[in-house]
């Protein structure tokens, strides 16, 4: 199993197939692309077919998009229980997955992920701070549903997906109530996000639209 990335400091969509299949314990050889380089558009005409990353390479199967990934990783490994057992939870932890995969555009385009910055003085506007409420609407009902220490109790494809929120808010200052800084806390202590964190640091690549002032 192969899995292309590309900046670790920037691509949000990378980190979600990649925290799972740490978190799952399921071994994987890991590419990555600099995006935004020469080298980088000659390794995405490569290995990309929508010139976009991430892309899993299992035998003959090339996948494509972020969360068909994580889909296809808890369907290849029903023991890892990466989806909750329950089916209203699962149902539930499917439906979070997808608004994260479609949704909360302004917050995408005025809060880039960025693991190497700390923003000052950031100043959300009005439909950023609307995508920031929704998320934590989410995060509130299923940790006091679940009653943690993650969204549905044990690691899921939901916390997956939703693991680059916890290093936006960081990057940018945002604060959170109690039970959502809570879990902000945990994804950022994670070893798995450790990790992404230090490797991120050692990369030298800029992407200034990623550079909010």
């Amino acid at each position: 199993m192969r899995l292309i990335i590309g900046n670790k400091n920037y691509s949000s969509w990378s980190l979600r197939p990649w925290i799972l299949l740490k978190h799952a314990r399921i071994k994987f050889e890991e590419v990555r692309i600099p995006l935004f380089t020469n080298e980088g558009e000659r390794m995405l005409d490569e290995l990309c077919p929508a010139k976009q990353v991430p892309v899993l390479y299992d035998d003959r199967l090339v996948l494509w998009d972020s969360l068909a990934i994580c889909e296809y990783i808890a369907d290849k490994y029903p023991a890892k229980k990466l989806w909750p057992v329950d089916a209203v939870d699962r149902a539930r932890a499917r439906a979070m997955s997808a608004e994260m995969h479609s949704s909360f555009q302004a917050l995408r385009n005025n809060m880039p992920m960025n693991c190497r910055r700390e923003v000052k003085d950031f100043e959300p506007d009005l439909e950023t701070e609307i995508d920031i409420d929704r998320i934590v609407q989410l995060f509130e009902q299923a940790l006091l549903d679940s009653k943690g220490p993650w969204l549905f109790g044990h690691y899921t494809v939901a916390d997956a997906m939703f693991a680059p929120v916890a290093s936006r808010f960081k990057t940018y200052g945002v604060k959170a109530p109690h039970v959502t800084q809570r879990y902000f806390d945990k994804v950022l202590n994670d070893a798995s996000m450790k990790q992404w964190y230090e490797e991120a640091s050692h990369e030298n690549e800029i992407i200034e639209r990623a550079e909010i002032n």
